[in-house]
């Protein structure tokens, strides 16, 4: 959870790899649970800190063979798109400060595993926020017999956020743009901060000459980085038609971003619902 403020988490990503090669065998995907959704730090320089990532493997799944890593991530400014890279390719990565034990592991059905994380912050550090990921892979057991022929294989993976802050920090935030685009309803902040952000909104539509909202939607929470992309754009979609339908509306979104206070604006637009065929 984040260390101060208040506190949410988020998965950067999970993937179901398919991989075909077809000889008509038994094909599996696994199923597993996990804990924490995101590793966060408040440390300071020097310091030493321990934290433990957990997978559970569900009763009903083969055996498996899991390699850990740590990389570097950020979001596009569309937040459609996380993506990934080595340790050390962004400036604030922290990747580069956390060993992994064990980084390969066999899981049993039922069976838990542990990751124990250690992050060694450098002594040099600046203030500001730092961040990685920890993504764990599904891998072949390398003792396990190759299969012969074309087969079908699902590849497990999954990625959480690791945070490390060393204080003071500046958090610090801007609404830059409120759309609407076909039956969705979007809004653009930049991080003028140098920490990581967590962002939820609500949007609100009034009619005109109304003070109370004719609908309201509330989008996901997803990070707002301070780079190397710090603009990012949050969106939902709107009402169903019969609640919200095609017009001219005063648009309200209110933002919450982890501050003692909340962010807000409005502009009048057009709402063109297109009609079903």
């Amino acid at each position: 959870m984040w260390p101060s403020g208040r506190r949410h988490a988020w998965v950067l990503g999970t993937l179901a790899l398919v991989i075909l090669t077809a000889d008509p065998m038994p094909v599996h995907a696994i199923g597993f649970h996990f804990s924490p959704a995101n590793i966060s730090i408040q440390g300071r320089p020097g310091q030493v800190v321990n934290r433990t990532f957990s997978l559970t493997l569900a009763k009903d799944s083969p055996p498996t063979y899991f390699h850990a890593r740590t990389e570097d991530w950020w979001r596009s400014a569309d937040n459609s798109q996380t993506f990934y890279a080595s340790p050390g390719t962004i400036r604030r990565s922290c990747a580069g400060w956390c060993t992994l034990n064990p980084v390969e592991t066999s899981v049993k059905p039922s069976e838990t595993t542990t990751i124990k994380i250690t992050v060694r912050v450098p002594d040099d550090v600046r203030p500001g926020g730092y961040w990685a990921a920890l993504t764990v892979d599904e891998v072949p057991d390398p003792l396990a017999p190759k299969p012969f022929g074309v087969v079908m294989t699902f590849k497990a993976s999954i990625s959480v956020g690791i945070f490390v802050e060393i204080p003071p920090v500046t958090r610090a935030a801007r609404i830059t743009s409120i759309r609407i685009t076909g039956d969705h309803a979007a809004v653009t902040l930049r991080n003028e901060g140098d920490v990581p952000l967590k962002v939820s909104g609500t949007f609100e539509f009034y009619r005109p000459g109304e003070q109370q909202p004719a609908a309201s939607v509330q989008t996901g929470t997803d990070p707002l980085l301070p780079e190397p992309v710090n603009t990012c754009e949050f969106s939902t979609a709107l009402p169903d038609r019969s609640t919200l339908p095609s017009g001219r509306y005063r648009v309200r979104v209110i933002v919450d971003v982890g501050l003692d206070y909340l962010m807000g604006a409005e502009k009048e637009l057009d709402i063109a619902r297109a009609d079903k065929s």
